[in-house]
């Protein structure tokens, strides 16, 4: 409730502060904040942390005592002054497929952490820093045993070197009509708006064609540097607007197949079989279809093919949680590197 409440306030034009040096005000007719009429799982969380301090900025401190410094790197004193916030989409729970080694389908390339398409819905917390760890061990042990990192180029790396300049070459145009600073706003606002945590019908069947209309740009004309040292954030836009259609493709496919919301994203409906609920009852208006239970099994997998983004499902990869290694089986493997797998990866 408090996102949906934060993001109808941003879509208004509104900006929303958080105050850490007062509780929060009662709602009328309620008695005044209090720790001990906080819900059980919130208290006992305070109480463990010991964040039993009289104010929000007290607390903080305690358990958090160089947020208050990371703020002021950007100019803002929490401990003076309220906190600007908005709903942002933190991750997608997806990224880069890789294999067991972390290697993606591009040979030498690999991908770990909040990068790579390791994350499910259901991860708890902090799973993307191990699996960052987990997938940096591995990814090392995979480039040691392969001999990828002492084994110098044996073809010759000319041709490839010049078909990336000329790639670099046909984004970066001079006198393009277009900008990297004029993009941000047309490549963000319909991601948040279509993307975001609420998905209309209207706002994604206009999304969609956008992005796929405005990477059609960036192929006819490029992109104008203001200035030459802008280079590299001409390139990071025109992959941002290349991520921003395979969403919005994925997106559109899970939706067309039937796909309800999940995770922190309602897909909106005014037919949907359930709505959001606060202290005076449902907000009908924001009605959503809820989640697919198949889908829960399936991966959606967007890839570049050409000039479009082609949408693929397949079954998440299973786990047998009884099965237990057995040592005398697994250990030679381990020793004579055999376990580390040399093929290239799955494409």
């Amino acid at each position: 409730m408090l996102d949906l409440a934060v993001y109808r306030e941003g879509q208004s034009g509104q900006r929303v502060f958080m105050d850490f040096n007062r509780n929060p005000l009662p709602v009328p007719g309620d008695l005044a904040f209090g720790l001990d009429r906080l819900d059980a799982d919130v208290s006992t969380y305070l109480h463990k942390a010991g964040a039993v301090q009289p104010r929000p900025i007290d607390r903080l401190r305690y358990m958090n005592p160089l947020a208050n410094e990371l703020y002021r790197r950007y100019k803002v004193d929490i401990a003076t002054e309220p906190l600007e916030v908005a709903v942002n989409n933190q991750h997608m729970n997806g990224g880069i497929a890789v294999d067991g080694w972390g290697r993606a389908s591009v040979g030498g390339v690999y991908a770990v952490g909040e990068a790579a398409g390791t994350q499910r819905m259901t991860r708890p917390g902090g799973a993307a820093l191990n699996a960052g760890q987990v997938f940096g061990t591995r990814v090392g042990e995979h480039i040691a045993a392969s001999g990828m990192a002492d084994a110098p180029a044996t073809t010759d790396v000319v041709p490839a070197l010049k078909d990336a300049v000329a790639r670099i070459k046909k984004v970066v145009h001079p006198d393009s009509p277009m900008t990297a600073r004029g993009l941000r706003d047309e490549i963000q606002a319909p991601m948040s708006d279509s993307a975001g945590i609420l998905c209309t019908g209207v706002g994604r069947a206009e999304a969609q064609p956008h992005a796929r209309a405005l990477n059609a740009k960036f192929r006819s004309h490029g992109i104008a540097p203001t200035r030459t040292a802008e280079t590299a954030r001409v390139l990071q836009w025109q992959q941002m607007a290349t991520a921003s259609e395979a969403v919005l493709t994925a997106l559109d496919y899970y939706i067309s197949h039937d796909g309800g919301s999940r995770d922190a994203r309602e897909i909106c409906d005014p037919s949907g079989s359930a709505a959001p609920l606060w202290n005076s009852g449902s907000l009908r208006a924001d009605r959503f279809c809820i989640e697919n239970p198949r889908h829960q099994q399936v991966q959606i997998a967007a890839r570049l093919q050409g000039d479009e983004i082609g949408v693929a499902s397949r079954p998440v990869c299973s786990f047998d949680e009884a099965a237990k290694p057995f040592f005398e089986k697994d250990w030679p493997a381990w020793l004579t590197g055999t376990t580390v797998d040399r093929a290239t990866a799955e494409s």
